[in-house]
């Protein structure tokens, strides 16, 4: 993996946060302010005073006193610019941060997922949120403090000596400038390390999710292996990164003895030729260390800055990326209630980085409201791809699908979804109460209708078994329910949901044939008065239904009804053939 070019988008975008708080952030700069005149207004009086002093042997008692209530006035505000504004406008922005990506991911489309980690995007939206924690703190406790403080010490500096003051200035800017220059080159570095670790993180998700895959295979020590090789690699682009940290300090910290002694040597010559008095001097000298000090925290700060662009880059440019799938400009309202589907001429093609297949071309499909229909055929035939489609998962790239005449790209994805209960091969719960899972559905149903729906869906008598009956915890995507288990309650959340349309993609696969059996009439009695579509390798569950389509390399080559398609002595009949116990085989 090559390093990649030096961004600050994540930056940009945290900055971008405070223009939603501007008095906020306000506060926030007068914090910062306070402190740079802590630091440069309380030395500047002792100069004064000791001037005085050595000059007249007496003391301004009104200074002492000002003194004394500006370090009070400035300690009050920074007190309460602190409690008011920094420490407010951090916890808004934080929790914007989180929200605002939350609600991104939550809009993504099918692909989005389907390409990444899992645990890496929550490690990057996670990461996001805290590492601005960091960023906050070194915009108002360090980088505006610091050039606040430097700018009036070279003011007031400039006024006593302008040739030394402007040198002073004019070296500092381009100390600044070098440590600037030297942070971007490292960014790449420190990128290219997030990243792996990413990676990383997402591995070590995979395997945790995967777990059982890995015990069943005795793949243990692969995987360890698999995991050495990517940490080894994260290692070493940290390692670069601290390395060229190390030597970027030692080349600072020469520049900076470089600047003391300009400093040193130019109020020394001063003082000789009596145009910089012995307390002078000595302010000179407290504010070079101050301008020191700024430019080796600058190489600090630049380092901090470097982890915070790093860290939070990744979900900075998820953040940018809109979905594949957007509604359109003014959607329609949907117009969806009888469920009639109609497939014209379309076109689709997988599209990713490496390939680009296409599926359908010139598709034609047609199903009634209220009609029954069945998907067959053998793997990779687009049947699933269908169901995608329909429910806007991807985006066709030519012709049409309508519902009831309407065009389902004109219509908000949110409408349209609802218009269709979806019950995949694969449970789809959250590691939350059944009871909520089955009101997933329908979050307005009452109690006694999600147990009237686990009723129909044979769900009841297992779940009013459990500990905590219907209010027992799933675990996560529901590992703690068996196969069978989970597809009822998926099952039971569609029956509860209003929807014209329904989707079966391999809905009874999970189930033995016994508990097949007893929710086939269930599911039988879901479909009145709804379109369905349902897919199936276990023909026994679709030959009742009132028409089966037969697809194979994204085309239809056949369909009718059972009976039809087997005296056709087409595919159908030779997959029907080709069944034992109910499933097919492929050749």
């Amino acid at each position: 993996m090559q390093p990649e070019k030096p961004n600050i988008k994540a930056l940009r975008l945290y900055v971008s946060y405070w223009r939603q708080f501007p008095s906020l952030t306000a506060g926030c700069l007068l914090f910062s302010l306070t402190m740079a005149l802590q630091a440069t207004i309380v030395p500047l009086i002792v100069s004064l005073v000791l001037g005085q002093l050595i000059r007249e042997h007496t003391v301004n008692v009104g200074l002492l006193v000002f003194a004394g209530i500006f370090q009070l006035i400035a300690v009050a505000l920074s007190y309460l610019t602190d409690d008011r504004a920094v420490a407010i406008l951090h916890h808004k922005v934080e929790e914007k941060l989180y929200q605002d990506s939350f609600s991104y991911l939550t809009r993504q489309d099918y692909s989005f997922f389907a390409n990444r980690f899992s645990g890496s995007i929550v490690t990057q939206a996670s990461r996001f949120a805290k590492v601005y924690s960091a960023f906050h703190d070194l915009i108002f406790f360090d980088i505006v403090p610091l050039f606040a403080t430097v700018l009036i010490a070279v003011g007031i500096m400039i006024h006593y000596l302008p040739l030394l003051g402007l040198a002073i200035l004019i070296i500092w800017a381009i100390l600044i400038w070098i440590v600037g220059v030297l942070a971007i080159n490292r960014m790449p570095m420190r990128r290219a390390a997030v990243a792996k670790e990413s990676e990383q993180i997402g591995e070590l998700a995979d395997m945790v999710t995967n777990s059982t895959a890995v015990k069943t295979f005795a793949a243990e020590d692969r995987e360890i292996s698999r995991y050495q090789i990517i940490n080894a690699h994260r290692g070493g682009y940290f390692l670069r990164s601290w390395h060229r940290a190390v030597r970027n300090g030692w080349l600072m910290e020469a520049l900076c003895i470089g600047l003391q002694l300009l400093v040193f040597i130019g109020g020394i010559l001063a003082v000789q030729h009596n145009r910089l008095s012995i307390a002078a001097f000595l302010l000179f000298q407290v504010y070079s260390f101050r301008i020191i000090d700024s430019v080796r925290r600058s190489g600090f700060i630049a380092r901090n800055l470097e982890v915070v662009s790093g860290d939070a880059q990744e979900m900075a440019e998820l953040l940018e990326q809109p979905p594949l799938v957007q509604d359109k400009p003014g959607a329609q309202k949907s117009r969806i209630k009888r469920g009639a589907i109609t497939f014209e001429a379309v076109g689709f093609q997988y599209k990713d980085a490496n390939q680009q297949e296409t599926l359908f071309e010139n598709f034609d499909m047609t199903i009634g409201a209220g009609e029954k229909v069945g998907l067959v055929g053998p793997s990779g035939g687009g049947k699933t791809t269908i169901t995608r489609l329909l429910l806007r998962f991807m985006d066709i790239q030519s012709g049409g699908i309508k519902i009831d005449g309407q065009d389902i790209r004109d219509i908000k994805q949110q409408e349209l979804r609802r218009a269709i209960a979806y019950v995949p091969q694969d449970p789809l719960l959250f590691h939350r109460s059944i009871k909520e899972n089955i009101r997933y559905g329908r979050p307005k149903a009452s109690d006694d209708e999600i147990i009237a729906v686990a009723k129909k869906a044979y769900a009841h008598d297992f779940i009013k078994d459990l500990p905590q009956g219907y209010d027992t915890l799933v675990g996560e995507r529901g590992v703690k329910l068996s196969g069978g288990q989970r597809q009822r309650v998926a099952i039971a959340r569609a029956m509860l949901t209003e929807a014209p349309i329904l989707i079966l993609d391999e809905a009874t696969s999970a189930l033995d044939s016994e508990s097949e059996k007893l929710i086939q009439k269930a599911l039988w009695e879901l479909m009145k008065d709804k379109t369905a579509v349902v897919i199936a390798h276990r023909l026994s569950t679709i030959h009742h239904l009132d028409r089966i389509i037969v697809l194979d390399d994204g085309r239809i080559i056949e369909q009718g009804s059972h009976q039809a398609l087997l005296k056709a002595k087409g595919l159908y009949a030779r997959l029907w053939s080709h069944q034992s116990g109910g499933f097919i085989y492929e050749e």
